[in-house]
């Protein structure tokens, strides 16, 4: 019992410490309710694009039509648009190649090194990406680390992995503390 709560008490501390990683810029129920308006008032022409619960459902590989026609329009508006995901590169590179999108696979977020090379194959800048994902953990931490707007997404499946299961009763609770202590605001919550 001392053993965990002395983790516990390491993990909240952490997190204290470290709050300021996990604040996304900007979060909406899903990917295709984010207002292309909305990311060119943040001075935003380049996305990565998690995989994973935020293009395709966790255990799926169809893309529902929503999303392909947001990304369609998104592409006619001029964004760039990479999508980088910890996944294995098969099932990324299928995926990748049915929406004419460039891929990195295996990005092991929330490294930041995936992210820059999705900027430079993208001919692209910091100051003008965001990454949309639907983990605090990976996409949001990365997001944040590079220096880079970050908009967090619900996941699209609620059939997930019993640790990704476990990581999203953590993250609930830290946008609950979010919350609390302002660090996003009720408006900016966007349904979450």
């Amino acid at each position: 019992m001392k053993l965990i709560n002395k983790i516990k008490n390491r993990f909240k501390n952490f997190i204290k410490r470290n709050i300021i990683l996990l604040v996304p810029t900007l979060i909406y129920d899903s990917i295709e309710k984010i207002p292309i308006n909305e990311l060119k008032k943040i001075n935003v022409n380049t996305l990565l694009i998690d995989l994973d619960n935020t293009l395709v459902p966790w255990h799926k590989n169809e893309i529902p039509a929503k999303i392909i026609n947001y990304l369609q329009n998104l592409k006619k508006e001029g964004f760039k648009i990479c999508i980088v995901s910890n996944a294995l590169p098969f099932r990324v590179k299928k995926i990748s190649k049915e929406l004419n999108i460039p891929y990195i696979a295996l990005a092991i977020k929330p490294s930041t090194k995936p992210l820059r090379k999705a900027i430079k194959l993208l001919n692209s800048n910091i100051e003008n990406t965001a990454i949309i994902g639907d983990q605090l953990f990976t996409d949001v931490l990365a997001g944040n680390r590079l220096g880079i707007k970050t908009i967090f997404v619900k996941p699209l499946a609620k059939f997930e992995l019993i640790t990704s299961k476990f990581i999203r009763l953590i993250e609930k609770r830290i946008i609950s503390y979010l919350i609390k202590k302002n660090y996003i605001k009720k408006e900016k919550k966007q349904g979450v």
